[in-house]
């Protein structure tokens, strides 16, 4: 009764708590709230590393973030109603969050623990195309790609864009039945790797609730699986995603939620979008009953989370997190470039040093080519990020720094160009589920130059 207790609760101030025009909310608790804590915390770090070096700073992001949050709230669009916990209650729950969870079941389950700064324990890496669009005749061979790479712990799948042959209609029953042919093509995907008791997040096709909540159950998504759903930017819900966390909380299963602010936006630049982020991961634990709390932080441009600004903000986020709480976090890479370019690894090098140095417990990814173009990714990316985060972990920042420098240094002047790169096709043969020779060369060039950086590579 203990999560139903909670669940009535958050479900409670959703409907009983203070009213509110949306744009009302957008303005003077968002936009404004973030401007006066930033200001009050003194946070400054525009133009910084972009791995954070300042421990102070990081302190009183994460005040800034709770004072926030218990002004702020979170929005209910259902009821135009503000969910609210004071900073007491927040402060509260969190000393009652999992610090560790088992994901998966059998030979193939895999621990994942919260991390802190410089923490020398290797994060789960969740190989994975997160949700990027995928014909169907590929699904299959795509996700055996990335489920056959042995350090790929966990998993989640592409999204379909069709359903045997027709295309998907959010609410109606072709999004019920595309939901149920996730989950079997997912299992052969599985099966054919040869790990079938490995943990996937699901249903990442299903938008309404109706639509993820049929594939639910000991047949479909199982407990052993993570059950996730995003919340609305910024720090909005709706009855559709409370549906979804009540089903996962009643069901067992393992709520793995996301929030993906935007850069620029009601947060601002890089002071406000720290705060932003932490307020938001610490808003997944407190109303939407998070196990782990995720995010994928936006560029409003090239629609990466590789921007060097964006990982500043980041950095500083995560470690405001690591060093002020128990929550296990995980970030998904967003990388513009695609298969077949060296500008995706420099990408993932990046992304996956700041991270792990930051204290995320698990890296999602990479959703290459901005997660936009259909069947541009592929196994081997996960493969490289899996072989950055074990390097990764325990180095000390300014060590990481420079490495994320270098690989900034190879990259920053690509993304306007979009290397989308190649498709799964092209960079994988479809009857051995195998890299290319082209594809393995440039991965074996870049692994070598940057083993040469600096990072133990093996």
């Amino acid at each position: 009764m203990k999560n139903t207790t909670r669940l009535l609760d958050i479900i409670h101030r959703a409907l009983t708590g203070p009213l509110m025009e949306e744009e009302e909310f957008n303005t003077r608790c968002v936009t404004q709230g973030i401007y006066r804590v930033v200001k009050e915390y003194e946070i400054k770090a525009k133009g910084g590393p972009v791995i954070n070096m300042d421990d102070g700073l990081a302190d009183r992001v994460w005040a800034a973030a709770v004072d926030f949050l218990s002004t702020c709230g979170v929005y209910c669009q259902s009821t135009n109603r503000i969910i609210l916990h004071s900073a007491q209650e927040i402060e509260a729950i969190l000393r009652q969050a999992p610090s560790q969870v088992w994901l998966g079941s059998g030979t193939d389950a895999c621990l994942e623990v919260a991390r802190k700064v410089e923490d020398p324990r290797v994060p789960v890496n969740m190989g994975s195309p997160i949700g990027s669009p995928i014909p169907e005749e590929l699904f299959v061979p795509v996700m055996q790609s990335y489920i056959q790479e042995p350090n790929v712990d966990v998993t989640c799948a592409a999204s379909l864009v069709t359903v045997y042959g027709q295309d998907i209609r959010t609410g109606s029953p072709l999004e019920i039945l595309a939901a149920w042919h996730e989950v079997d093509l997912m299992r052969q995907a599985l099966n054919k790797a040869g790990r079938p008791g490995m943990a996937w997040t699901g249903m990442t096709m299903s938008i309404s609730d109706a639509g993820q909540l049929s594939a639910v159950g000991p047949e479909g998504l199982r407990s052993t699986d993570m059950h996730t759903f995003g919340i609305i930017s910024e720090l909005k819900t709706n009855f559709e995603i409370l549906n979804k966390l009540t089903h996962s909380i009643r069901m067992g299963g393992i709520v793995d939620p996301y929030a993906n602010p935007i850069y620029g936006g009601l947060g601002g630049g890089v002071e406000g979008q720290a705060v932003l982020i932490t307020a938001a991961m610490i808003a997944l634990s407190v109303v939407f009953m998070a196990a782990m709390c995720g995010s994928s932080p936006t560029h409003p441009f090239h629609f990466n989370d590789t921007d060097p600004n964006v990982m500043r903000a980041t950095s500083l986020a995560f470690q405001a997190l690591a060093r002020n709480s128990h929550l296990m976090t995980n970030l998904t890479i967003t990388p513009v470039g695609g298969p077949g370019t060296r500008t995706l690894l420099y990408e993932c090098a990046a992304f996956a040093v700041m991270s792990t140095i930051s204290g995320i417990s698990r890296i999602l990814g990479p959703r290459s080519a901005t997660g936009s173009i259909t069947a541009h990714f592929s196994g081997l990316e996960a493969r490289f990020t899996g072989e950055v985060l074990k390097a990764a972990a325990g180095l000390d920042r300014q060590k990481g720094e420079e490495i994320v420098q270098q690989a900034l240094a190879q990259y920053k002047d690509e993304l306007n160009k979009k290397p989308y790169g190649q498709p799964f096709q092209e960079v994988y043969d479809l009857h051995t589920v195998q890299p290319t020779k082209e594809w393995l060369a440039v991965y074996h060039e870049v692994k070598n130059q940057v083993a040469r950086w600096g990072l133990p590579l093996d």
